[in-house]
């Protein structure tokens, strides 16, 4: 097992023990039983990013007595590396945490989550390498096993990088079920738009006009395809 696998498997461990930790400080605190604890609500996460550098902004709902032992963090994953995370994810969930592969992560899932007393957290995620991402929030109690979700795409470094990126992604998808109509919202691309084309071997992700960054970066051209039969 490589250093980076390493440290993120002891990553995911430390977090698990973390939300254990808050919950059972709460359990102390409180004679609410978990049984009466509703499921929370996902959070809302906004991203900046200034050259390579990426900060996420997280605001956790979830308040009152109700919620007093839900946590929420984030995260920053790698699509082509968690290609089959995106089903979930664009649908605003996630498996159970300990059961998602370290190594999809490129930065997190972060120790440092929101409690009752903090409902709001920045994260400054550092230089991350030039590409596409998915930033993810989560939000978990002890009444639930999959965490409720909110992701918005993260694009890092310039035109070349980025478009360089999408390919990887498009060869990452095909094979994969529903993850090509999951990258298409990952992305902000209008599945409506692309008919039911979407999801087939024949999939076109790019038109005359498709821009995928912010600025100036444009990926696709009028015979931009991700899948082929």
């Amino acid at each position: 097992m490589d250093r980076t696998t390493t440290r993120s498997t002891r990553t995911a461990a430390a977090l698990a023990g973390a939300l254990a930790l808050t919950s059972a400080s709460a359990l102390l605190s409180t004679p609410t039983a978990s049984a009466q604890i509703p499921p929370p609500e996902p959070p809302s996460i906004t991203t900046t990013v200034e050259g390579n550098e990426v900060t996420i902004d997280l605001v956790d709902p979830n308040r009152g007595l109700s919620h007093l032992l839900t946590a929420c963090t984030a995260a920053l994953v790698n699509p082509v590396k968690g290609v089959n995370l995106l089903p979930a994810i664009a649908a605003g969930t996630l498996p159970p945490i300990s059961e998602i592969d370290p190594a999809v992560f490129e930065w997190g899932p972060s120790l440092l989550t929101t409690n009752a007393a903090v409902r709001e957290r920045t994260y400054e995620l550092g230089e991350i390498p030039s590409g596409v991402y998915a930033a993810v929030g989560f939000c978990i109690n002890p009444n639930i096993t999959n965490p409720s979700v909110d992701f918005e795409p993260v694009f890092v470094g310039g035109t070349i990088e980025v478009g360089s990126a999408v390919l990887d992604l498009g060869s990452a998808v095909v094979d994969t079920p529903g993850a090509l109509a999951a990258i298409l919202d990952l992305l902000g691309i209008d599945t409506g738009s692309l008919g039911s084309s979407v999801g087939s071997g024949d999939a076109t992700v790019g038109s005359g006009d498709a821009t995928v960054g912010s600025g100036d970066a444009t990926i696709g051209s009028g015979d931009a395809t991700v899948g082929s039969n």
